[in-house]
């Protein structure tokens, strides 16, 4: 998504290209305080550090987690995508159209944590993206004149293909964010409007859906709707269940005339909902309202090897098991709306930021994007 709000303590003070271990304090959650006390949850959200709210989260933070400041610039530079690609060994995002339009892509190499700039053809406006064939999936939102489209990038030799523009003739809306089944190689994928929202995409021809498509046969299924601005997505390990973000409370404040002004709407969704996958995993079935976001809205969001759920939210990436109880957060005093795992630890876009995460935690899909 291209307009989650930050927090006011979030922008840093001086911008940074030099790597940085940070203070971070872990604070063991008093549940009884914060089922009576209004002001602790807002406290909880400020600083860096660890949150538990569950014994749970100790496993999966480990012995010893830590959070590098890996960079840090005056302008919003990691927003988004997060896809690791074993053959460069480097971790691709986008920047956030709110401070930087055109939108810029960038990487960061998982050894010497260094940034540098990337300028592939036929990338329009990228938002999210997936590893797919140790290729970048980029979910592309395109503009007034380039339609919104999944552009697949050969990161070595920087060719592009379109694989994907339109649904059956009525142009996407703004592509947002992608993920692969690997059992069968269809690309799933979310197009709310935040595009038009934005001002930089035309009016709507469709509700803001979620879409599968099978690249072999080039057919495309509309899988399922009902949401206010779906956005991010990811399967459980096992490829049972889908997790769905509604980042509905994120809107444009006076609409499609000034695309720079965001404000939260409280009434409307900041809630992960999760469908079980059926039909020899084609279709989507059962949908229930798994998490509702307490800080900002839900973002990308992923599962680690165990079947817990992550997504970026307002004061940093929240934890939840499978059951939907909200185990921890890895807090950064702002908002962080992607994430992705590498065999390096988290790698979190904070806007401002870019950080690496150190954690026990493996990521779901570590296994078969990164080893």
């Amino acid at each position: 998504m291209s307009g989650q709000l930050p927090t006011d303590n979030h922008k840093p003070d001086k911008p940074s290209m030099t790597p940085l271990e940070l203070k971070t304090e872990t604070i063991h959650v008093d549940l009884r305080r914060m089922a009576t006390d209004i002001n602790y949850g807002t406290q909880l959200s400020q600083g860096k550090g660890f949150r538990i709210y569950d014994d749970s989260f100790s496993k999966l933070l480990g012995s010893n987690p830590s959070i590098t400041q890996v960079q840090s610039r005056d302008y919003q530079f990691a927003h988004e995508a997060g896809v690791y690609i074993k053959s460069t060994n480097r971790v691709y995002f986008t920047a956030n159209f709110q401070t930087c339009d055109p939108i810029a892509l960038y990487s960061v190499d998982a050894s010497s944590l260094k940034v540098t700039d990337d300028n592939f053809t036929n990338v329009v406006q990228a938002n999210g993206a997936c590893n797919y064939k140790d290729k970048i999936l980029y979910c592309c939102q395109g503009d007034k004149t380039n339609p919104s489209a999944l552009v697949l990038v050969d990161p070595i030799s920087s060719t592009s293909a379109t694989l994907i523009n339109n649904f059956q003739g009525r142009p996407f809306n703004s592509v947002n964010d992608v993920v692969i089944h690997h059992s069968n190689d269809e690309i799933w994928f979310t197009d709310p409007t935040y595009g038009y929202e934005q001002a930089f995409r035309p009016s709507p021809d469709l509700p803001s859906q979620i879409y599968r498509f099978n690249p072999r046969t080039n057919q495309i299924w509309c899988v399922a709707d009902g949401f206010v601005q779906c956005n991010g997505l990811c399967f459980s390990p096992d490829y049972t269940k889908m997790y769905v973000t509604d980042t509905g409370a994120c809107q444009a404040h006076t609409g499609p005339k000034d695309g720079h002004n965001f404000s939260m709407n409280p009434r409307l969704p900041a809630t992960i909902y999760v469908f079980d996958v059926v039909e020899n995993g084609t279709q989507l079935a059962n949908r229930k309202t798994f998490a509702y976001c307490d800080s900002g809205v839900p973002d990308g969001i992923k599962c680690d090897e165990e079947g817990n759920v992550y997504s970026g939210c307002g004061d940093g990436v929240h934890v939840w098991n499978a059951q939907g109880t909200l185990i921890g957060k890895i807090v950064t005093g702002g908002c962080v709306a992607n994430f992705c795992f590498s065999k390096e630890g988290m790698w979190m876009f904070g806007e401002e930021e870019l950080y690496l995460c150190k954690l026990s935690a493996k990521g779901a899909l570590v296994s078969i994007e990164c080893e």
